[in-house]
């Protein structure tokens, strides 16, 4: 291959990349929105469960949500079935999937639940004065919310699309599953270069280019950030009274819930369907009994709890650490460093880090991986911790300094119990980041060492449909325990506090 033919090759696979990043976060942000406006100003029946989709994108991985649309949206899918046989067609009317659009459409909705978070945590929150001075000069709904709530909204917004961005930038297997021929992003040109043809000078190439776009994002948010805190916006509690949908908000309000059943729910719920029914139709569990008596499954299942398990513990481990750190000596958030450092492993993809790893050693290992896994997390656990460490009275931090004999009694008593509840979520987010990573494991491939997600993918990849949404319901049944339990411990963190309060 020659210079201009692999310059224009990468030139054209960073611009599939950033294009279907930036559409993908706008998708997200047209459905997150409305979402957020919904959650924050309106009560409605399920509330409360689409509020509980937030966790969506962290605990649920990439692969079941590919799955999914492809049990859904396929060409043999149920959508496609349906359609077929109600309308005696002969050809599947439904054929995006497998095209940019289909990358789109998938990314953007799964990730819409990090948008629909982060904006209504600050729209609940928000002063309602300057919005109901507009109000009492005449500007209508439309006009308040173009003039002055979107700008109040503004950080909220460029923080969650930051995120959307960064995922839909490295994803990876939805793109490696729904790409068209001809069109691959850059995560995917790294796997090529990095495995198949083993070009190493080329996958410097590219993980250097991606790398320096990924960071050019992060420091680009990090200094908007800090811009728009030195401004000093207030947010007040949000206990204001919620009113009802109204009648001019009802036609917005039906497509969204359309859209979201369609292109969320649906795929979703397709995967069980598809678990649990023969290629005949017919209702059965022995696709489960297939995937239970496959040589690979059990050792995967086992392999998979295992890296979960330390990943979760180590990551939580050192985002507590790096929390309190951080909460100690810089509680005002003014030394740059200190709040762009865990940023950094978000400009840096699996591949990236699992291609780096590869070369420093000569064959992959599991204690390897879990390294690579928890230098990726713990960002996440840093959020969760930092977020409920955020909320402690500096002057409690400061009287505990002072009457302290060491600063382990602080941790102990103030950081370990104030922090509990983020603890717990970053112990669960960490496990199933872990559990449902299949890019990781694919890239290092470790010897002897197949996770469940891997094992997931390899069905998938063979086309045995019906036994990769089997395992990928094991999966998801997984993490959603793991959930569970990190919930019921969240709960205890009320006792947890009161008990280090009263020593």
């Amino acid at each position: 291959m020659t210079f201009s033919s692999d310059f224009q090759q990468l030139l054209s696979a960073g611009a599939f990349t950033v294009a279907e990043a930036f559409c993908s976060t706008l998708v997200a942000l047209a459905v997150g929105i409305p979402a957020a406006f919904f959650t924050a100003n309106r009560r409605f029946w399920g509330r409360r469960f689409l509020l509980s989709l937030s966790s969506v994108p962290l605990c649920v991985p990439p692969l079941l949500i590919a799955l999914g649309y492809v049990s859904f949206f396929g060409m043999s899918g149920t959508l496609n079935t349906v359609l077929m046989s109600s309308f005696s067609l002969e050809r599947p009317p439904v054929s995006f999937l497998y095209s940019f659009a289909g990358i789109v459409v998938a990314q953007g909705f799964y990730n819409f639940p990090i948008v629909m978070s982060g904006v209504h945590d600050s729209w609940s929150a928000l002063p309602r004065p300057q919005a109901d001075a507009a109000r009492l000069l005449g500007a209508g709904e439309f006009r308040v919310f173009r003039t002055v709530t979107f700008w109040q909204l503004l950080p909220s917004v460029v923080s969650s699309s930051m995120l959307v961005f960064l995922y839909s930038f490295f994803s990876f297997l939805i793109v490696l599953l729904f790409g068209r021929v001809g069109s691959s992003t850059l995560e995917v040109e790294l796997f090529k270069a990095a495995r198949a043809s083993l070009d190493f000078s080329r996958a410097y190439k590219i993980a250097a280019i991606e790398t320096s776009v990924a960071l050019f994002v992060v420091f680009s948010y990090a200094f908007l950030a800090r811009k728009s805190n030195s401004r000093g916006i207030s947010f007040v509690s949000g206990t204001f009274r919620r009113g009802k949908i109204r009648a001019q908000e009802f036609p917005l309000a039906v497509a969204f819930f359309l859209l979201v059943a369609l292109f969320f729910f649906a795929p979703l719920f397709s995967i069980a369907v598809s678990a649990l029914t023969s290629s005949r139709g017919e209702f059965t569990l022995s696709v489960f009994a297939r995937v239970f008596s496959m040589k690979g499954f059990f050792p995967s299942l086992v392999n998979t709890v295992f890296a979960a398990l330390f990943t979760g513990i180590c990551s939580t481990l050192v985002a507590f650490l790096y929390a309190s750190l951080v909460r100690t000596v810089d509680s005002r958030g003014k030394s740059a460093v200190l709040s762009v450092l865990p940023m950094v492993p978000m400009a840096l993809s699996s591949v990236v880090v699992g291609f780096f790893l590869t070369l420093a050693v000569r064959r992959g290992n599991p204690a390897l991986l879990v390294v690579a896994q928890v230098f990726l997390g713990w960002p996440v656990a840093f959020r969760c911790i930092y977020a409920e460490l955020s909320r402690l009275p500096q002057e409690t931090v400061e009287s505990a300094l002072v009457f302290s004999s060491s600063p382990f009694v602080l941790v102990r008593k103030i950081y370990i119990p104030s922090s509990w509840r983020g603890i717990m979520s970053a112990a669960g987010f960490c496990f199933a980041i872990s559990a449902g990573d299949a890019t990781l494991p694919l890239v290092m491939a470790v010897p002897h060492f197949d996770t469940l997600s891997l094992f997931t993918y390899r069905l998938a990849g063979s086309y045995r449909y019906h036994e990769s949404c089997a395992c990928g319901i094991v999966l998801g049944g997984m993490c959603m325990a793991v959930f569970a339990l990190s919930n019921w411990l969240k709960a205890r963190g009320g006792t947890i506090r009161r008990s280090g309060a009263e020593e």
